[in-house]
């Protein structure tokens, strides 16, 4: 399976300031909140895509506020790890440096990641942080988001297996049997499947016009006697017809027949 970079894009970031209020509300809003999580499946692995929204609002005192998201990756038996891509694990600070100074100002800051890899379930970790005069941290706090479970989608073409058996009266020959499965959750096609003989001949090729998820087609197709040194192969989607992810188990070669050891003369 091609190995892709996991983050190729990041969200636009959104600063929206409050006006001072007259009143005090009747309930201390949360100084720091997430909202808005999103998690979007799709085939095409740009489209997959994790976000979150961030808001943030000033303590007593407060000259600067900061937030930082950072992305967690996860996979069973595999240790957490933390993605490391554009501005993910970076403090940043509102556009506006007086943000946060008036017991009003809000601060929200919207995150989105893409390109994610499968299959991988993905969480944010977001950090606030508020700074008083001189620099004084006056307080931090950390939030999780839900959690995002991404699957491959995309459909995975293989073939399976090729039975070799003789045809009566064509001592030269075999049929070649190949047996096509689709192991992925999405169905593919049309696709061509390509039988190469092995020898000088020309290949031939077969179309499928759809293969559903998980399902298996065969096909037969007619070649020379199987040569160990040079045997014949099948190749599903010779063609790349299909967006099909993992294509390391597209061909397979015939494995021919042995031929049974003549029996001892007898004198």
């Amino acid at each position: 399976m091609k190995v892709r970079p996991l983050l190729t894009g990041l969200a636009a970031v959104t600063v929206i300031a409050a006006m001072p209020v007259a009143t005090a509300a009747a309930a201390t809003p949360a100084r720091s909140q997430l909202s808005a999580f999103s998690c979007t499946h799709a085939q095409d692995p740009g489209a997959r895509a994790v976000g979150v929204t961030a808001t943030m609002r000033p303590l007593t005192g407060t000259r600067r506020m900061a937030i930082r998201f950072e992305l967690l990756q996860r996979s069973p038996g595999l240790p957490v790890q933390e993605v490391n891509s554009g501005d993910l694990s970076v403090w940043r600070t509102p556009a506006n440096p007086t943000l946060g100074q008036l017991p009003g100002d809000v601060w929200r800051l919207q995150k989105s990641v893409y390109n994610l890899d499968v299959p991988f379930a993905y969480q944010f970790r977001v950090s606030f942080r508020w700074t008083g005069l001189h620099g004084k941290v006056l307080g931090t706090a950390t939030r999780f988001t839900r959690t995002c479970h991404q699957r491959e989608l995309r459909p995975d073409l293989a073939v399976r297996s090729i039975a070799v058996a003789p045809i009566p009266g064509h001592p030269n020959k075999n049929l070649y049997t190949a047996v096509i499965a689709n192991q992925g959750v999405t169905g593919a096609g049309p696709f061509q499947v390509l039988f190469a003989p092995g020898d000088t001949s020309a290949p031939t090729t077969d179309t499928v016009s759809f293969l559903g998820a998980g399902k298996t087609r065969t096909l037969a197709f007619v070649g020379p006697s199987c040569d160990a040194a040079n045997p014949p192969t099948v190749s599903a989607d010779a063609a790349s017809q299909v967006d099909d992810f993992d294509r390391s188990n597209n061909v397979l070669a015939a494995t021919c027949p042995t031929s049974p050891s003549p029996s001892p003369s007898r004198r």
